[in-house]
């Protein structure tokens, strides 16, 4: 008799276990395709990243688009470019070493914010020797093409793009673009450009 019953619950025990052998299954594949998407994800915003860059480094740009004319002609120009409808925190972080470089007195730092969206009363006051302005995407799109939210640019005298970064977020890469800018201008340790994090 207990032969018998322990025979019957053979076939029930290996269904349990494979219903339980599958949703470990799924549940690894549900997990390997969560990991692959954010892979995908992140190698497609550091491709877009350095295609940004490799766009627009090198290329002569045109700051009367933007009415960035400047009267006393300087050595160079720094850009920091927000669309803050896509990036509401962009203009919250790197205040301290942007202010670093107002002793660089030949580097005009300027804030354009895309989209004609209003600079928030914070970073206005918060960015010291900072001209603000605000551009229509049409404008930013005709004097530097497609950006993504949060880009920065150092443009020489002639209208040059030297160095660029171009950003998804207000996000730390484990490098300071306005430190790497001071560094190489002379005004800045070149020690304050790696910091400790490192994301896109």
């Amino acid at each position: 008799m207990e032969t018998r019953a322990s025979l019957k619950r053979v076939p029930d025990l290996a269904l349990f276990a494979l219903v339980l052998g599958a949703a470990v299954w799924v549940s690894e594949l549900a997990s390997s395709k969560r990991e692959l998407a954010a892979t995908l994800e992140l190698t497609g915003t550091l491709a877009e990243r350095s295609s940004v860059r490799d766009r627009l480094v090198g290329t002569a740009v045109s700051l009367s688009l933007l009415g960035l004319e400047d009267p006393d002609p300087a050595d160079a120009h720094l850009l920091w470019i927000v669309d803050l409808t896509r990036c509401r925190t962009c203009l919250s972080g790197g205040v301290a070493v942007w202010n670093a470089l107002g002793d660089d007195s030949s580097l005009r730092r300027h804030v354009v914010v895309v989209d004609d969206g209003e600079v928030p009363e914070g970073p206005r006051r918060a960015l010291r020797g900072t001209t603000f302005t605000t551009a229509s995407r049409q404008a930013a799109d005709a004097a530097f093409g497609s950006l993504l939210p949060n880009t920065k640019l150092l443009v020489d005298r002639t209208g040059v793009v030297v160095m660029a970064d171009s950003r998804t977020a207000a996000s730390d890469c484990g490098w300071n673009f306005e430190a790497q800018v001071g560094a190489l201008r002379g005004t800045l340790a070149a020690g304050l450009i790696r910091s400790q994090h490192s994301n896109p």
